[in-house]
């Protein structure tokens, strides 16, 4: 995706991705969503677009703040975003190993390393 996320275009992808969730007949729904402290995602909007759907299992950062909830579990904690701590340190090391100058260098070394992932690892991620 090469647009500027905007609050509006998270929200945009937000609803893609409860769409597919609702879609889901042979496994069971997301029950907690998990998002990083990026701006576009903490603003109002999302923050009520996710009140909607998620209620008060939402794990990202100043959500508390804008619900009144008293959750208290940090958002980037190494027991709720494995991925955090190795996949993307992995991928980001993969992606920047042949030092890509352009956005389209960029964008085919991202798809490189998403595609070079191994069902295995990502199994591993999952289970962690």
């Amino acid at each position: 995706m090469r647009e500027t996320i905007s609050s509006e275009r998270c929200i945009t992808i937000l609803e893609q991705f409860v769409s597919t969730q609702l879609e889901l007949e042979d496994r069971p729904r997301i029950e907690w969503f998990i998002q990083d402290g990026a701006r576009p995602h903490r603003t109002e909007k999302v923050f009520r677009f996710l009140v909607e759907y998620f209620g008060d299992r939402v794990i990202p950062l100043d959500y508390p703040k804008f619900t009144g909830t008293e959750m208290d579990w940090p958002p980037f904690s190494p027991d709720l975003t494995p991925w955090d701590y190795f996949l993307w340190g992995a991928l980001k090391d993969t992606v920047y190993r042949n030092r890509p100058s352009t956005l389209d260098e960029l964008e085919s070394a991202i798809c490189v390393a998403c595609n070079s992932i191994s069902f295995e690892t990502l199994k591993d991620v999952m289970s962690n």
